[in-house]
């Protein structure tokens, strides 16, 4: 069943064609105005900067969690790069631990993290490196690392929806963070001129539990009659 989301977008997008048909009718209604036509042109590129940022946050909302089942971080990881296609990523040595979650959100999100790193280390440098490791709080953390510049003074995702490409719309970065709010984890960066840390916090099996029979028992609690 298409979500009321998907819905909404496909009604932004008609929205948004017929704004630009009214605004190209217009151009041809003033065509021998030549600071009209400045105007115009100035509101057809906005509205279609808006529209792509517009459809960009409904790709972002309309993740959702699905299937949530237990699975090897470094399987997850190996799989996600390979389907995805990114290589030169150094996957570090020994075990690894399970998380608990959406595979293929945290597949998408771990591709998403591997593809920026990949683009911030200049050619000759380090290959970016993804570790995964245990917290003390039950809890399991992946970092990706690449070498590169570092990205300023303004944090990722606070430049949501800016690229460096023109006429595209960065949504990588809010939609690793949408998942790991989604999985009651979360982001964070560490940035120097020696390169970038991204560390991915997600539940680990025993808290993954924990939060699975808290929620039974509000659920439960709900339920009863008073």
């Amino acid at each position: 069943m298409e979500s009321e989301i998907a819905r909404m977008s496909h009604v932004l997008r008609g929205s948004l064609q017929t704004s630009l048909l009214n605004v190209q009718s217009l151009a041809v209604t003033v065509a021998r105005d030549a600071e009209a036509q400045e105007s115009i042109r100035i509101i057809r590129e906005e509205l279609l900067r808006a529209g792509r940022m517009l459809l960009g946050a409904f790709e972002v909302c309309s993740l959702e969690l699905g299937d949530v089942t237990r699975a090897n971080l470094k399987t997850l990881v190996t799989r996600a790069l390979d389907q995805d296609g990114v290589d030169g990523v150094v996957l570090s040595e020994g075990p690894w631990p399970d998380v608990v979650g959406d595979v293929r959100l945290l597949g998408l999100a771990i591709a998403h993290l591997a593809r920026n790193a990949r683009a911030a280390t200049p050619p000759g440098k380090r290959p970016p490196e993804i570790h995964a490791s245990s917290t003390r709080n039950g809890g399991v953390v992946v970092q990706v690392r690449d070498w590169g510049r570092g990205f300023g003074t303004v944090e990722p995702p606070g430049r949501a929806f800016t690229s460096s490409r023109p006429e595209h719309v960065a949504t990588g970065l809010l939609m690793v963070e949408r998942i790991a709010r989604l999985h009651r984890g979360g982001l964070s960066f560490e940035t120097s001129s020696r390169g970038t840390v991204v560390s991915l916090s997600l539940p680990g099996p025993a808290r993954a539990r924990t939060v699975r029979t808290r929620r039974a028992r509000v659920i439960k609690e709900r339920a009863r009659p008073r």
